[in-house]
Formats: C-alpha cells, structure tokens, sequence
C-alpha cells in the first residue's frame, strides 16, 4: 500500500480524517492551502503539502507517492464538479485510482442546481476509478459549527426542516470510517450511508440541547420565507438561503429518515449518538 493524499485536510471532515489516519499510523499527507492555519489545526507531527484544486501546478508534488485519495470538495460551491474535474483528469492520468469520495445522503434526491455530487460520482465511475462512496447524512457538529450564536444568544436552533427527521452523524465517526476504507481493501464498489444511532426532529434536537445546556432551547420550525428573511436581514449572501433550504428540505420532506447500520458493522460499535456530541461541545 501507498501513501494516501486527503484534500481538504484543514476541514471540518478532512481534520477528522486526518486525525483518525494518525491514530493507526497510516502513510498519508495532508493536501492544504494555508501552512499556518494547517499547523495549528492538525498539529506539528502532521505531514503537508502544498495543493489547491484550483492551481494545476500543484498536483504533482502532492501526489508523489501516492496510490490513493480521501476526496472532499469545498462546502457551499455550486460549481464543485467542475472544480474538481482537472484533478480528477490528472489523477485517472497518473493511474491513481483508487478514490473515496465524500458525498452525502439524499444526493439523489436533490435534481436542482446542487447536483455536483451526482456529477462527480458519475464522472469517478465512468473514468474507471476504484472508487468507495461515503454518504454521510446531517453532521452533529452543526450545531456548533452554524447554530452557536442561535443557540447561546438566541436560544433556538434555526432550519427549515419542518417536523422531519434525520440520524445525525458524528463527524469523528465519518472520519474513522474514512480511515479505514482507505487503509483496508474490499471497499472498492461500495457506498456507504454514515448516520447517527437514532432519527430525530429538529423539536428532538432542541429538547437535547435544551438538557445539556440546562436551560429552554427551542426550535420555532421556519418556513422557507422566514429562514429566508431571516438570513437577508443578517446580511448574509443571498445564495446561501436557497442553497440551505434546498439541502434541509431533505430532512422536512422525510427523505432522510433513515438509520444505518454501516458504523456498527465497520467500526464494531454504536454510531456515536447527537447527546454525546452536545455534551461534547455546547454543555
């Protein structure tokens, strides 16, 4: 086995990959933008290289000595399947093929302008990679990540997700299961949907917070409309609201009211439940 190449290193999923890789002394190297940040994130052992998806003359020092590729595109970026193709071209170029890919649960769901997971799984395929897809469903994380101003100032938990359900995953569960389909064979072929142990509302999630913070969280279930003006008159970018209410619509239309079963059977336990998270990071 070769070294691994994970893009995306200083991300939320990729740091988690990372971190899981240097648990089991894995051969890897983390493709990154920002030296600095990088250090500080990943820490001092971790082994870097300069990449960008966007810079072509950054690909071939990245990737010597590689045989394979955790791949994660940047969130929020309409255009991803483009972005991503030149590295795409490059690496069935070099005969690296072996590929895991971060997707996401419900892609298929989804036939407006957020297609680029679609595309980019189509295109992996049809160039003949060996390729394993991860679709992870909503993180448990987000809370922190995006909802802790809401949360702490506000005291609410803000999407338009209406009563609908979804099994929030821990995002280190995601990256220990990316650490092991890249280091093991047999996973070639395979899509794995990553979720949480339980399916819960956002009233659910509320009535968590609610108990680890050990004060009222609520979740007062936006309409579009709402979520909508609400984001316009925070002064964030008008894309990022219909981008959203694309994306929670999954959960409000009951399209990812689903519990796997691929975390116990990879990793040999329980999937790490939203409470445990909480209690992690907002109590």
């Amino acid at each position: 086995m070769g070294k691994i190449l994970v893009t995306g290193a200083t991300g939320t999923v990729g740091s988690s990959v990372v971190k899981s890789l240097a648990h089991i002394n894995a051969d890897f190297v983390a493709g990154i933008r920002n030296p600095a940040k990088a250090k500080e994130k990943l820490g001092a052992a971790v082994p870097l290289v300069s990449f960008d998806f966007a810079d072509l003359s950054t690909y071939a020092a990245a990737t010597k000595g590689v045989d394979r590729v955790f791949l994660i595109g940047p969130p929020l970026d309409y255009t991803l399947d483009k972005l991503l193709a030149p590295f795409i071209d490059y690496l069935k170029n070099q005969n690296i093929l072996r590929v895991v890919y971060l997707s996401a649960f419900g892609v298929d769901k989804i036939s407006n302008e957020l297609t680029f997971h679609k595309v980019v799984e189509e295109k992996l395929k049809a160039d003949g990679f060996k390729l394993t897809t991860l679709r992870p469903t909503f993180f448990a994380q987000n809370f922190k990540n995006y909802e802790w101003d809401n949360i702490t100032k506000y005291k609410i938990t803000y999407t338009p997700s209406g009563s609908g359900k979804t099994a929030f995953v821990d995002i280190a569960d995601v990256g220990e299961v990316a650490a092991k389909v890249l280091t093991e064979n047999g996973h070639e072929g395979k899509e794995y949907v990553l979720t949480g142990p339980e399916s819960l509302s956002y009233y659910d999630a509320a009535a968590l917070l609610t108990e680890v913070r050990k004060e009222p969280i609520t979740y007062p279930a936006p309409t579009p409309q709402q979520y909508t003006e609400t984001l316009t008159q925070a002064g964030v970018p008008d894309f990022i609201a219909p981008y959203m209410i694309t994306v929670y619509s999954m959960i409000a239309n009951n399209q990812v009211d689903h519990v796997s079963q691929v975390i116990p059977q990879l990793l040999g336990r329980s999937a790490t439940p939203l409470k445990t998270v909480l209690l992690q990071e907002l109590a």
